[in-house]
């Protein structure tokens, strides 16, 4: 994979000015442009997508009609190509300067939103799927999303309530049984669907998104979207003939790592190797 003049092989970059830090501190998330990562990210991507989606395993979850690929899990561990990705000098670099430490991947996937069958994701945080389920105690993570296709209004692109991150986890519900589709699926599916496990409160939304508005980062194939792991959110469905792909790297602290679960998830969903990434 080629490296930008600024990315040499193993320098540790810091390519996020004092604005950028600002806005992500203020407002939860940040998009950078397509230039930020080297030209090639999304030949490597394309390469290797149609494998990971045909491949039938425990990893690949599907929409509700039982045919349609909504999402792969864990390709940072199946695959060399990702892996290689998150230890891109301009992503450690980024991460690393907005959590202050060391990281490692605590879980990587793709989210497909096919043409006309792409499912929404419900109103939801992050954070509480990896206290709960995994034992990490500090929000001390970042999500990156690489878009594989252009993101625009009509193909189901995440809608954010920015700042609402400052308010830490928000009163909610733990739903319980299977989601309608999924009866016969292992228990941790319910955490990957399109009915959320852990719903926010509809008036929780509503107050939130009145005082702090509503947003849609949008842009074209490559842009890199960094999202707090506190941040609510939601994406509709995909209504248009054009698909919607991201590839999402879920960083994590090292001195932050999972703690006290007896029965942890499948390596897939969270990476049991803390140790810390070096850059490329």
């Amino acid at each position: 994979m080629t490296q930008t003049a600024a990315g040499a092989s193993g320098e540790l970059l810091q390519p996020l000015g004092p604005e950028l830090i600002e806005q992500y501190r203020r407002d939860g998330y940040v998009l950078l442009p397509p230039d930020f990562l080297p030209r090639d990210v999304l030949d490597v991507t394309a390469a290797v997508m149609p494998e990971v989606l045909a491949e039938d395993s425990p990893a690949r979850i599907l929409e509700r009609d039982g045919s349609t690929v909504r999402s792969v899990y864990g390709l940072h561990r199946s695959r060399p190509e990702i892996s290689a990705l998150t230890r891109l000098p301009a992503l450690l670099g980024a991460v690393r300067q907005l959590l202050g430490d060391d990281v490692y991947v605590h879980q990587s996937k793709v989210n497909i939103k096919a043409p006309f069958a792409g499912d929404q994701w419900e109103w939801h945080q992050d954070y509480v799927y990896w206290l709960q389920g995994d034992g990490i105690h500090r929000p001390d993570l970042v999500n990156v999303a690489v878009f594989l296709d252009e993101v625009t209004e009509f193909n189901g692109p995440l809608t954010f309530v920015p700042g609402s991150h400052a308010e830490g986890l928000l009163a909610g519900a733990d739903v319980d049984g299977m989601p309608l589709g999924y009866e016969d699926a292992p228990a941790w599916v319910a955490t990957l669907t399109a009915d959320e496990k852990f719903q926010v409160r509809p008036s929780v939304i509503e107050d939130l998104a009145r005082t702090n508005g509503l947003v849609s980062p949008k842009g074209p194939a490559g842009s890199i979207l960094l999202f707090h792991p506190n941040i609510l959110h939601s994406s509709a469905a995909n209504i248009s003939p054009f698909r919607r792909a991201m590839l999402l790297f879920v960083y994590n602290s090292v001195s932050n790592s999972p703690q006290g679960i007896a029965e942890p998830r499948p390596d897939f969903l969270a990476d049991p190797e803390t140790v810390a990434l070096q850059p490329l």
